[in-house]
């Protein structure tokens, strides 16, 4: 079976940091997956990991593993076209990401920060927390 494009939200990679027993980091490690990242989330990942004092070796590598896109879109056109699937425009990317990445599911902690319904609806991709995303791999017996 092909593998599951999904893309990551910045807190997913953060708490994969912080637990090396959590759904993020388990989600990281399956092979079966195709992690998706921008570089805006890279650089989020970079800040926030520095913030929280996440040793900038462990960010690194944990990035490395992950396929990173860029976009050619200006902050002005990323609002007007994916500023209404999201309650806070500044998360805009996240939703074009994944969008102009062709993933099948969003991955965060921060599902409330989507419009999860509009986004599925008009977008095709489902906003999942990792632990549900797990869930969702027993089921079809991916995992």
């Amino acid at each position: 079976m092909a593998k599951i494009r999904v893309f990551l939200d910045t807190d997913v990679i953060i708490s994969s940091l912080l637990s090396k027993t959590g759904a993020s980091f388990n989600v990281i490690k399956i092979p079966k997956i195709e992690k998706i990242i921008t570089n805006t989330v890279a650089e989020e990942v970079k800040e926030v990991g520095k913030r929280l004092n996440i040793e900038a070796g462990s960010t690194v590598k944990i990035l490395n593993n992950l396929r990173t896109i860029a976009f050619d879109i200006t902050k002005k056109d990323l609002i007007k076209n994916y500023g209404d699937y999201v309650i806070d425009e500044e998360d805009s990317h996240v939703v074009a990401g994944a969008y102009l990445s062709k993933s099948k599911f969003l991955l965060s902690h921060n599902s409330r920060h989507y419009k999860a319904n509009k986004i599925e609806n008009d977008l095709g991709i489902l906003i999942i927390k990792p632990g549900n995303f797990l869930q969702y791999l027993r089921s079809i017996n991916e995992f």
